[in-house]
């Protein structure tokens, strides 16, 4: 009798790509299909590397195999591909097996010019991909309602309940209080080396932002003309109120609204990069050129710092030391400034690591490899509190920072960042008493992997 092959078999490492096997499953099952997969295991005591083997050698019309460069390393999964391809070489069938491509990974052998899908760039476009190929395929649609509650009760296994009452919540958005009411076009007076004003203009280490032949600054012109020394003399060609500014644009020089904000952005982005510099921290640049701030080891310590802002409070290590793996950590932050929907500046959270506390490991590629691996499994709390302890510790506890983008004018930043409050609440485990010492217990990263891009920051 020949094989009913009507379902859709999900090859995954466990637990690595468990969490997308559980999206794509409950989809693929509330669609009709009848979906195996690994992460099914709910009973103690079935055979089921019998129950697996069978599902791909008897009843899979398509194997699915999730593609990530940690997952098709695991011997698990490449016996299953082994099965999948001895499987589609007996039916007769060379699209048998569908790769899942999550991220880029060096594919073994026997598919490596197997087509497969991409899901790097969002799991719902790759679904919208990977439907019409198992309409194509003939594939039937008939699950029963018994497993599409398998795989709502594991989805729903580690859900949130919802609390009454409001609950605080706390951004990443300091913000700006304060600046200088007015920004000013400064130009070179003629018969000056172009050349001399340009290198000058591009070494300036007051924060400055290249307009035609000159540039546009929130300094004074005398601490302007200091920097640039007698040679290269300079004068005041045009101010601007700064709300008109940034809304409408300027435009006696020919400034769009939109090129007046990049103008503004660039400005606030050099001022924050010597303020952080003249805290003692340290650098590392992304592929975008922006800029992540970190203290070393002997700088920020492994002590937890305090932060106590009214109600907002706790502790956090800024930088800690892995036994296991020999290397330290140390969060930093990237900071960029919007001018709407309110001035502010928005921090996104990093993390980057050194073999000694203050030399860095590996290129970019490979610290970003590091870093989601390693920080996988920090939840919501720690980030909020590192990024709290870490303006606390920056600013002294106080409750603004000034970012100096002139002499005598300054843009005053708001602390702690804006907190919003939400009509209801989520329950979730807090991690807020979690040893920063304990990650060690997250699972291992490998060197020789490669990933294909850097990670953005917004």
């Amino acid at each position: 009798m020949v094989a009913l092959r009507d379902s859709v078999f999900i090859s995954h490492a466990t637990p690595e790509d468990n969490a997308f096997t559980l999206w794509l499953g409950g989809r693929l099952t509330a669609l009709g299909y009848h979906v195996f997969a690994d992460i099914l295991r709910l009973k103690g005591g079935d055979d089921w590397e019998r129950i697996l083997e069978d599902a791909i050698r008897q009843r899979a019309k398509r194997f699915l195999l999730v593609g990530t460069p940690g997952g098709i390393q695991k011997q698990g999964v490449r016996n299953e591909i082994n099965l999948a391809v001895e499987t589609a070489k007996k039916i007769g069938d060379g699209g048998f097996i569908v790769p899942l491509r999550l991220a880029a990974y060096p594919p073994p052998l026997q598919i490596a010019h197997t087509q497969y899908i991409n899901f790097e760039k969002g799991w719902a476009q790759g679904l919208a991909e990977l439907l019409p190929l198992l309409e194509e395929a003939n594939v039937p649609r008939h699950a029963v309602p018994e497993e599409t509650k398998a795989w709502q009760n594991l989805q729903l296994k580690d859900a949130r309940s919802i609390d009454k009452g409001p609950e605080q919540l706390v951004s990443n958005w300091l913000d700006v209080i304060s600046m200088p009411t007015s920004i000013a076009f400064f130009d070179f007076k003629s018969g000056i080396s172009i050349g001399a004003a340009q290198k000058a203009r591009a070494d300036c280490p007051i924060p400055i932002a290249v307009h035609n032949r000159g540039l546009l600054a929130f300094a004074p012109l005398h601490q302007l003309q200091e920097y640039f020394g007698p040679n290269l003399p300079i004068e005041i060609i045009d101010t601007c109120d700064i709300d008109t500014f940034l809304s409408k644009g300027w435009r006696s020089q020919h400034l769009a609204p939109k090129d007046c904000r990049s103008k503004f952005t660039d400005i606030v982005r050099r001022a924050l990069d010597a303020h952080f510099a003249s805290k003692g921290l340290r650098s590392f640049e992304y592929a975008s050129g922006r800029l992540a701030w970190w203290a070393t080891a002997r700088h920020a310590t492994l002590d937890q710092h305090t932060f106590a802002w009214t109600s907002l409070r706790g502790r956090r290590q800024l930088v800690g030391r892995s036994e296991k793996r020999g290397f330290y950590w140390h969060y930093a932050v990237n900071c960029l400034v919007r001018s709407s929907p309110l001035r502010h500046v928005r921090v996104t959270g990093r993390v980057v690591f050194t073999s000694n506390g203050q030399d860095l490991i590996g290129d970019p590629r490979r610290l970003h490899r590091m870093r989601r691996t390693f920080c996988k499994g920090w939840r919501n709390d720690k980030w909020r509190d590192l990024l709290l302890a870490f303006w606390h510790w920056i600013s002294d506890g106080a409750e603004f920072v000034d970012i100096a983008l002139g002499e005598e004018n300054a843009m005053r930043l708001s602390l702690p960042p804006r907190v919003f409050t939400a009509p209801f609440g989520i329950s979730s485990p807090s991690d807020a008493l979690q040893d920063d010492q304990d990650d060690d217990a997250l699972t291992d990263y490998e060197d020789d992997q490669e990933d294909d891009e850097e990670e953005e920051v917004d």
